[in-house]
């Protein structure tokens, strides 16, 4: 049991080197797009043969798709959008917010979820803890992306890291909703990695369309292939994020759905900070100042009280 506990600490920690990995990947095809096209379609077939091997017929029945409603296959797109924001918010605001800022979202979009019981899940009235753990996420995030910084900044950065900030919550929420829409897909197909597949399989279908479209160009593919042997790492991002959906869906039944996400946000907050203060995948260095580090346990102590109490 104390070894299961510790994969959700990879997995989190996989999702803060996914943000890094697929920024750096978008650096070589200009387009971010294309970067998630990339990072999808990765992660795509990594489910497809994870499918294949339990056994499950990777298909759907034409009964299955005649008796749901419209929005259970919405999951894909909201991942390509979640997926596309973070790479956009990387490179402007740095690894710990990219990863706070879609926790904050997350963390009230599915307050919400569970008090109304939407897209058929649970539901889960507020409660006095859940209130304060509220609290304590918000004053933590308030913290973390530098509202409480000793460095000053000119008007106009404030303005758009704002607007871009407003946004990363935004995503979070998506985010928050393509669980719980993938989670009831799940019960409809019987199966989560089946559920996972179809919901990735979608987003990579937009995404090629959107990059043939609009003829987005893919002549800088070619340098990311070259580039390929100096930084292999870059192919790892669809990798990774198929790995935390495929590790969900193996350790919820056994250590449950709280356990599996607060472990897994210490693992993404505490690698995204060390991937701020040291620049690890050719990213900008980003000093973490003591405030900001309070600012994270805040944080996790407050997802822990929203989850647990």
């Amino acid at each position: 049991m104390f070894i299961l506990a510790l994969i959700p600490i990879l997995m989190g920690s996989g999702l803060a080197m996914q943000t890094a990995v697929n920024s750096k990947l978008r650096s070589y095809v200009v387009s971010p797009y294309l970067a998630s096209a990339i990072s999808f379609t990765i992660g795509t077939i990594f489910l497809i043969v994870l499918t294949l091997i339990s056994g499950i017929n990777p298909f759907i029945s034409t009964h299955t798709l005649a008796t749901n409603p419209w929005w259970i296959w919405s999951g894909g797109l909201l991942g390509v959008i979640g997926l596309t924001v973070n790479l956009l918010l990387f490179p402007k605001l740095g690894s710990v917010q990219t990863s706070v800022l879609p926790i904050f979202g997350q963390i009230i979009m599915g307050v919400i979820i569970d008090q109304f019981g939407l897209f058929y899940s649970p539901k889960s009235s507020l409660t006095l803890f859940k209130i304060l753990g509220l609290l304590l996420v918000t004053g933590g995030m308030l913290i973390t992306t530098g509202v409480f910084s000793k460095h000053k900044k000119i008007n106009s950065q404030k303005s758009s890291n704002l607007i871009w900030q407003l946004v990363g919550i935004g995503a979070g929420m998506l985010i928050a909703t393509q669980a719980a829409i993938n989670g009831h897909l799940g019960v409809v197909l019987d199966s989560s990695v089946h559920a996972a597949m179809i919901s990735f399989t979608i987003g990579t279908i937009l995404l090629i369309s959107v990059v043939l479209i609009f003829r987005l160009p893919v002549s800088n593919l070619k340098l990311a292939i070259n580039t390929g042997a100096k930084n292999w790492w870059i192919w790892l991002g669809g990798f990774l994020g198929a790995f935390y959906v495929f590790g969900s869906a193996w350790l919820v039944p056994q250590i449950g759905t709280g356990q599996v996400v607060v472990i897994a946000l210490f693992g993404q907050l505490f690698f995204s900070a060390l991937i701020d203060q040291f620049g690890f995948f050719q990213s900008k260095i980003n000093r973490v100042e003591m405030i900001r580090i309070i600012g994270l346990v805040a944080m996790f102590l407050g997802v822990v009280s929203v989850h647990f109490l």
